[in-house]
């Protein structure tokens, strides 16, 4: 039961932290992408949050496995955590605009909301 767990759990994490990082690719390239783009940034601190409680819940059916299994997922949980840390700091300042729905992010890193 809980190699299955484990093995159900880091793809998880690993998928939802994708997703957090597709989500707002557009908003945080503004050269490649310039204009307004959706406000997705509440959904990405959600989808961080899920991806380290799947990481963390992966890591402790993880703690009664052998050594190696140990080390491997703590490893991986480990990268995906750091993972979400980074996503997280680099979505920080679009989640001033919580409020509204689309954001421009302006030349110094800031970020502009507007209403459509």
């Amino acid at each position: 039961m809980k190699g299955c767990l484990m093995v159900g759990l880091v793809p998880v994490s690993a998928l939802l932290l994708v997703i957090g990082y597709a989500a707002t690719l557009e908003a945080e390239q503004p050269d490649q992408f310039p204009g307004l783009r959706d406000n997705r940034g509440p959904l990405v601190l959600i989808a961080v949050v899920l991806s380290a409680a799947a990481a963390l819940v992966a890591l402790i059916a993880a703690a009664r496995s052998s050594r190696l299994v140990l080390a491997t997922v703590g490893t991986v949980c480990v990268l995906l955590l750091a993972g979400g840390v980074l996503r997280a700091y680099s979505v920080a300042p679009m989640l001033a605009c919580l409020g509204h729905n689309a954001v421009a992010r302006e030349a110094d890193g800031s970020y502009s909301c507007a209403d459509r």
